[in-house]
């Protein structure tokens, strides 16, 4: 009953200890390579032949997921033995993957298996052991180097590209700046000067305005005075012609009969007179009236035409204020259309400035595709030294291996001489027994 029961811990405790590889089965399967494991766990005596030939030749076998599993499980059926064998190929060849199962750091000490199988030569196993260790440090540190060193050519070159950007847009931007500065300049000038030619333009608008009022005033009166000067004269024409016919009449003074004759047709020409001025009074009064409308037709006119004088002044000062915004208008689309041609200026060498960049990211893109290639070649340098590091363990292990079954062969075939040979005979087997070994 003793007996089932330790047997019974043993088996779960061996279930115990692959549980936790069970549980990591799919990160393992997918990150393992059967034939880095195979020649140490040959060593190891958990692999023989036969089950080394079907995890890595097998047509069953078709991908590296299954051969993984395929070994898992034959490590599985080799109890604790195995399970330990398996830890020790992790902590040699997949260190990160022994802190995952296990949950602690490597530590990278020699096989306790093989040291039971192989304690003559567990010295040389060490030393080779260590270097492979050293030379996997040092393709570490390799990459590690080559990592950061690509890190440190973009870092500077992102650097150096980031201060040749900031470089041509300080200088475009005190470029931008001055030019700014001097078309503000010659904005106030302009505008200066305009202000003042508008002044002075408004100046001698009032000036011609007030000029042209007094050439009309002027204009009136000359006519009235032309006027006033065609009514002398025909006054002037009448006295003459008047004082021309009394000196014709007293020049040829007419007798008593005609005289007499003269007074009565004087008579009656003082009645048609007087006829004649009752029809005048009456004409004068109508003249007077109508001379009275068109002096209200006058003032109407006067009037009129004053407030046509206004509108035309206003129109004229309309004119003047368009004329004004006009001109206005025309600066502000010589200054939009310098400005655009400005900005499209700028645009161009904005432009250009890209397809600089453009290209001398193009430059970078082909100087990083070829510190990738370097890299690349670089690590298939590693991969290459790594298998023959693997080769070189292989070929240890082999000739370990023959070593060990020369010596059982050599000490089974000195046992065999010793039985059937004297004492003497036998000392001389021991001697060359030890000096074989030596040889080997």
């Amino acid at each position: 009953m003793e007996t089932n029961g330790v047997g019974t811990s043993g088996i779960s405790d061996d279930e115990a200890m692959w549980e936790k590889v069970e549980c990591k089965r799919y990160e393992l399967s997918r990150s393992i390579s059967p034939a880095k494991l195979t020649p140490y766990l040959r060593q190891c005596k958990v692999l023989d032949e036969q089950d080394e030939d079907e995890i890595l030749n097998s047509m069953l076998l078709v991908s590296k997921v299954n051969r993984t599993g395929r070994l898992l499980d034959i490590l599985h059926t080799k109890g604790e033995r195995g399970y330990v064998a398996f830890l020790e190929s992790l902590e040699f060849y997949y260190p990160d993957l022994y802190k995952l199962v296990t949950g602690n750091e490597p530590t990278r000490c020699f096989s306790t298996i093989v040291g039971e199988l192989h304690t003559g030569s567990d010295g040389l196993t060490q030393f080779l052991m260590n270097e492979v260790m050293k030379l996997q440090q040092q393709a570490k540190a390799k990459t590690l180097q080559q990592s950061r060193a690509a890190a440190l050519y973009l870092h500077d070159t992102d650097h150096v590209q980031l201060l040749k950007m900031t470089m041509v847009g300080s200088a475009g931007y005190n470029k931008m700046r001055e030019e700014r500065n001097s078309y503000s300049d010659e904005l106030l000038r302009v505008k200066d000067e305009n202000y003042k030619l508008a002044l002075r333009y408004a100046t001698l608008s009032e000036e011609k305005n007030m000029a042209v009022m007094r050439s009309r005033d002027l204009q009136l009166e000359i006519d009235q005075l032309k006027h006033r000067l065609n009514k002398v004269e025909e006054e002037c024409k009448m006295e003459r012609r008047q004082s021309l016919k009394l000196k014709n009449d007293i020049e040829n003074r007419p007798k008593k009969e005609q005289i007499f004759e003269l007074e009565r047709e004087n008579e009656m020409l003082k009645i048609k007179l007087q006829e004649l001025q009752s029809i005048i009074q009456a004409i004068l009064d109508i003249l007077e009236h109508d001379r009275q409308e068109a002096l209200e037709d006058r003032q109407d006119l006067v009037n009129r035409l004053y407030n046509l004088h206004e509108e035309v002044r206003q129109a004229e000062e309309l004119r003047d204020k368009y004329l004004e915004e006009k001109e206005d208008l025309e600066l502000k689309c010589s200054t939009l259309q310098k400005d655009c041609e400005m900005y499209r200026n700028r645009m161009n060498t904005i432009t250009n400035q890209l397809e600089e960049v453009e290209k001398e990211r193009d430059q970078v893109k082909h100087h990083f595709s070829q510190s990738l290639v370097d890299k690349d070649k670089y690590r298939k340098q590693i991969r290459e030294l790594e298998e023959r590091s693997d080769e070189l363990h292989i070929e240890i292990v082999r000739k370990e291996a023959k070593l060990v079954t020369l010596e059982s062969r050599l000490r089974r075939v000195s046992k065999d001489v010793a039985l059937d040979q004297s004492r003497p005979r036998e000392m001389r087997v021991e001697e060359t027994s030890s000096l074989t070994p030596a040889s080997f």
